[in-house]
């Protein structure tokens, strides 16, 4: 790789003389919030009477680490790295298809320079996929959701979590966008395999045991997709959903709860779909009424990659064409969609604006912030902002043959048989077997959420019936 982690470190180390200035203008000598034995709350409230409204806006818009790192040589941008430490940095995307440690050092550096480069020196949640599996190449491949769910075991997938949390923490990564609490009902629907099936009372708890065992490692998971995403028209992925009140509180929010408050999971990601014709992003009954005011939850939640932007373009509530920035944060933010992710227009950075024009509350900017900062400080992130070991360390800790075995033994208890038809099983070591179809041979199927190559590594059908006849 082409940065150099030293002089990188030293350049963003010297703080500038107005950046010292502001900062023994704004801070005493041992603010509360850098107390770890504060009560939470009191840090929260300390932290946030000393941010500015810049600082508040950057915490509710999501960054990408693509912003500072060229995914195609290596190199890294000093500049991209400054712009978007002050305009996003409440959290920043890492799931990009490049090697170990230039997603380690990238995210060292980035951590270093929010904690001593910036005035009050927040760390940043550092996020990813995982729902079977840290995403990053050679990193151990759990088998899908809908097959480990059908194991019933809840201590393999505790285990499984904490597995999953220690590879990704190995790295720096401090987030990760699993589990899901959706149900399969529509078997049309494209992303059935990500769920733990159709009974509410199995995807609770699986989704529980994933939660505890991974953020025990300290690694904050983030539940999805809150609320209702699963079973849309026709199948259609971000399709609208109906059922009425009765069907939401009894049939899709329980296994939630349960995820959410149960497992007090410090993150929730909110879904694509409308439910009777309300966007799930900007439902106010259901992210503050049943969200906040009766399950009483304090962490904050985040829109999925480009979901606000369908206020505009997909659900027509805008007046403007494609879209209104204003209208979404007006939309989203009210009704209790705390951060947005990126992968659309990036409407939360009108906050600052907004506020300053007499357009939004700063009451509702304030609480939004204060959600980030308590799952921030409840995870431990300003004690320990960076989680990741030394590169020569790494294989102690991702794809190791203990997590290997656990991954093994999971597919094992996933197996599940309908009918032993005829006693047909076990076969006979002389039994002529045929293996037909794409993913008996040739390359492996993983599922989603891995990246790009894992194909080609594994072991398929064809192949373990080979080696088991013939051993």
């Amino acid at each position: 790789m082409k940065l150099s982690i030293a002089a990188v470190s030293a350049l963003l180390f010297a703080v500038s003389e107005a950046a010292a200035d502001t900062t023994s203008a704004s801070s005493s000598k041992n603010p509360v919030y850098k107390n770890p034995k504060a009560n939470v709350d009191a840090r929260v409230a300390d932290l946030l009477k000393r941010m500015t409204l810049e600082d508040k806006t950057s915490q509710l818009v999501q960054g990408d680490i693509r912003n500072w790192l060229d995914i195609e040589t290596g190199d890294f941008n000093k500049t991209g790295l400054e712009w978007s430490m002050a305009t996003r940095s409440g959290s920043f995307y890492v799931g990009v298809p490049v090697e170990q440690q230039w997603i380690a050092e990238n995210i060292k550096v980035a951590q270093d320079y929010l904690v001593h480069n910036t005035t009050l020196g927040i760390p940043a949640f550092t996020q990813t996929e995982g729902i079977h599996g840290f995403l990053i190449g050679g990193a151990t491949i759990f088998n899908s959701p809908i097959a480990y769910a059908c194991s019933f075991n809840r201590d393999l997938i505790k285990k499984m979590g904490k597995a999953i949390a220690i590879e990704s923490a190995a790295l720096g990564v401090n987030q990760i966008f699993a589990p899901l609490a959706d149900l399969a009902r529509e078997l049309r629907f494209g992303r059935v395999e990500e769920t733990f099936g159709e009974d509410g009372f199995l995807a609770g708890e699986i989704g529980y045991e994933f939660i505890v065992g991974m953020q025990k490692e300290g690694v904050s998971a983030m539940v999805k997709h809150f609320a209702a995403f699963a079973t849309p028209e026709q199948g259609l992925n971000t399709g609208p959903v109906h059922g009425g009140e009765r069907e939401l509180r009894t049939t899709y929010l329980p296994p939630f709860k349960r995820q959410i408050i149960d497992a007090d999971a410090y993150s929730i990601m909110t879904s694509y779909n409308s439910y009777d014709g309300v966007a799930m992003v900007a439902n106010h009954h259901v992210l503050t009424d049943i969200l906040r005011n009766e399950w009483g939850y304090k962490y904050f939640t985040m829109s999925d990659a480009g979901a606000t932007d369908r206020l505009c373009d997909q659900f027509k509530m805008c007046k403007s064409n494609p879209v209104d920035m204003e209208a979404i944060v007006n939309y989203a933010l009210v009704a209790g969609n705390d951060v947005e992710m990126g992968g659309g227009s990036y409407s939360f950075t009108q906050i600052t604006q907004m506020v300053k024009a007499g357009k939004l509350d700063i009451k509702v900017v304030d609480q939004a912030v204060a959600r980030v900062l308590k799952a921030k400080f409840t995870l431990g992130l300003f004690e320990k902002p960076y989680l990741g070991v030394a590169a020569a360390e790494t294989p102690k800790y991702i794809h190791t043959d203990e997590h290997v075995a656990l991954a093994r033994q999971i597919d094992t208890e996933s197996i599940v048989l309908l009918e032993n038809h005829n006693n047909i099983l076990p076969l006979a070591k002389t039994a002529n077997v045929a293996v037909i179809g794409p993913m008996g041979h040739g390359y492996m199927n993983y599922g989603d959420y891995v990246v790009n190559g894992s194909y080609l590594h594994g072991v398929t059908p064809y192949d373990g019936i080979k080696a088991a006849s013939s051993g």
